[in-house]
This record gives C-alpha cells, structure tokens and sequence, in this order.
C-alpha cells in the first residue's frame, strides 16, 4: 500500500510539474559539449599563436641570412621553448640567390600529453631574396653619373 501512495504522489507531481528534470538533463547533455568546445576554440587559438611566431621568426632568419655578405651564413636556431605545447621542431635553411627557411613542428596539447602521439604538425615556409642594398645604391649612382655625363646640359 506504501507503493501505492507514493506513485500517486509522483503522478501528482509530475502533473503539477514541479519535477524539473530537464535541467538535468540539459547539464548531462549541453554543458560537457560546451565545455568541449570553449576547450577545442584554446587550443586552435594556441595553435594560431605558435603558427604566427613560427612565421615571424623564420621571416627574421630569412630576412638576416639574405642581407648577409658573402659565402657564409650565420647557422639557424630557433628556440621552442617560446612556444605553446611544441614538441619538437626541425629546421632547415637553403642558401643562394633565393633563402628559403622551413621549419616543421609537432604540438601535443596536455590532454593527450601521456599518449606520445602528436595532434597538431606545424609547418611554415618563408622565402627572401638575396640582396646587397649598399651594390644597388652604388649602381643606381653610377648610372645616373654615366647620363648626366652622356646628356648635354640643357639652357
């Protein structure tokens, strides 16, 4: 008879709708997914990040090594310790008439830190010019030199 009374009771209830039970569910459901995702949105902002300075920083080693005089270069080092969740990185220089400077990363958010597999590959290719600005300004004087002196002056 107990049995009785408290289904009627939970009848009564639920038809008077003062359960909430939705809300639990909504929590079970929604939050986790939210959550999730505020996560996934930290680590592609990371990832941005990494990509952005990786890029500056092999800009700046192209740009140094192609101002560079002469035959020898400075070697390339990049430090990954300034980066966000960097594994390992390797990097390579080519020099001649064209520097172009690649480097490759792997990037393992701490989620998956106990794994060994890396989730993020982080690769970027910069190219730069080999120039002598002090040649062409020499050059451009010259040339300009050799047409005042070919051209009459004009009255």
């Amino acid at each position: 008879m107990n049995r009785e009374g408290e289904r009627k009771e939970c009848i009564v209830l639920v038809a008077e709708k003062r359960v909430n039970g939705y809300m639990t569910l909504e929590m079970t459901l929604v939050f986790p997914a939210v959550f999730a995702l505020v996560i996934m949105i930290l680590y592609t902002a990371f990832f941005l990040y990494d990509k952005c300075r990786m890029t500056q920083d092999l800009y700046m080693e192209a740009y140094r090594q192609s101002i560079v005089r002469g035959k020898t270069a400075p070697p390339m080092n990049m430090d990954i310790s300034a980066y966000f969740m960097m594994k390992e990185c390797s990097c390579t220089l080519s020099t001649g008439s064209e520097i172009r400077a690649e480097a490759a990363g792997q990037m393992t958010p701490a989620l998956v830190t106990g794994t060994g597999k890396a989730v993020f590959e982080l690769k970027v290719t910069m190219k730069a010019r080999k120039t002598d600005p002090p040649y062409a300004f020499r050059k451009y004087r010259r040339i300009t030199s050799i047409v005042r002196q070919a051209m009459p002056k004009q009255e």
